[in-house]
Parts: structure tokens; sequence; C-alpha cells
């Protein structure tokens, strides 16, 4: 089982400059671009069984309680992506 890493903090966020990704917890991360640009990420298995990234926003626009939030809401919701005719309705 892998390592839980240290919750990022408000902080923290303002000075990661290293492209990468940083991960929060409960599937929220931080991803730095080479440009260093900096943007929220909730990351999830799909009903496909694929990893897939959801756009939370930039960090110049969403803070970090902001995105904890919205990472909850994506958590709590419905099944995301396309559902086949007549599937569940999550």
């Amino acid at each position: 089982m892998p390592k839980q890493a240290k919750p990022l903090s408000a902080r923290g966020v303002a000075t990661i400059t290293k492209p990468g990704t940083y991960f929060d917890g409960h599937g929220l991360a931080l991803k730095v671009g080479p440009t260093g640009a900096k943007s929220w990420i909730f990351r999830y298995t799909g009903a496909d069984g694929k990893r897939h990234d959801l756009g939370l926003g930039p960090t110049h626009t969403v803070s970090l309680a902001e995105a904890r939030d919205l990472a909850l809401q994506a958590r709590k919701g419905p099944s995301r992506g396309p559902r086949p005719v007549g599937g569940p309705q999550g």
C-alpha cells in the first residue's frame, strides 16, 4: 500500500514550482505544468475501470479550500461519464 502523502497547505501550493502532480488526498491533486501553470484536478476511476482526471480550475481562481469542496461534491455526485441507454441513474 502506498504511503499517504501529507495534505497540501495553502502556503505550500503557493511555493511549489517544480512541474508534476502533487496529491492532497481523496482524489484531489495539484498539477503544475512545464510553464509553471497550476491547476486542480480530481482523479477518479470511472465505470469503465479507467482512470480519469476532472479539471477543477486554476489555482489563481480556485483556492485549496474550494478545490477540496469541489472534489467532495464530485465524490458524492452521480456516476461520471456517459451512461448506456437503460443503465443505472447513478
